[in-house]
């Protein structure tokens, strides 16, 4: 039988931040210790020969935190951060690899569109979005994922693109927040520098992580939007 399609309803985008607040405020230490984790790594190296291999961990300590956040976004996973973030560390590492692949193929297409010409680059930032967060919360392989958020964001892209640009505008602030009291720490000699780094590097990292739940919370509603305009059998 003919099947009737429905478009897609429109994302909130201040739902979806509401939310994200809401959730980050909830397991706030569980999302601490994942922030610093993810911040903390960006510190091996970033000149000489350690440049590379400071890449490399920050993307994989990256996949193992945007595993830890999205879990604990969407279930009871970080409620007592004390006793449960190792133990959710390990049960994050099975999930791996789907997720660095997935995460490094968005990255090489939407620098591969930056490269060539900003706009292509900024609407592959957009359709591939939630890319990570469907290869986690449905067991997905990276290219599945990769189609699956071309799906999910079809509709809505120009209010994700809204959010993307909200999300920048944050992550200035925060950076000038941090920028201060960076450069003060820096004044004192060889520990007041090393101190500088390290806040704004967890600072860097907890901002990471809330874009991780903002991002799981706009593939909820998504998926949500997705399945309610599913086109139903006429009988």
């Amino acid at each position: 039988m003919s099947e009737s399609a429905v478009a897609p309803g429109k994302l909130n985008v201040g739902a979806v931040l509401s939310q994200a607040f809401a959730t980050l405020q909830s397991k706030l230490l569980f999302f601490v210790f994942t922030g610093l984790m993810l911040g903390l790594a960006s510190l091996v190296g970033t000149k000489g020969p350690m440049v590379l291999i400071g890449i490399l961990l920050t993307l994989a300590v990256g996949a193992v935190a945007q595993i830890l956040t999205v879990r604990a976004t969407t279930g009871p996973l970080g409620v007592d951060a004390g006793t449960e973030f190792v133990p959710a560390v390990q049960a994050a590492l099975p999930k791996f690899l789907p997720v660095f692949l997935t995460a490094l193929f968005v990255q090489i297409l939407v620098s591969l569109g930056m490269f060539f010409l900003i706009v292509p680059g900024v609407f592959l930032t957009v359709m591939l979005l939630v890319s990570t967060i469907a290869c986690i919360l449905e067991d997905r392989s990276p290219v599945e994922a990769l189609k699956r958020s071309r799906e999910l964001t079809r509709g809505n892209r120009w209010r994700l693109l809204g959010l993307v640009l909200i999300l920048f505008v944050l992550a200035m602030g925060v950076a000038l927040l941090v920028a201060i009291p960076t450069a003060l720490a820096g004044i004192v000699p060889g520990i007041g520098a090393l101190v500088g780094r390290v806040a704004a590097s967890a600072a860097e990292g907890f901002l990471g992580v809330f874009v991780a739940i903002v991002l799981t919370h706009a593939f909820l509603e998504l998926r949500r939007l997705h399945e309610a305009s599913a086109p139903a059998p006429l009988i």
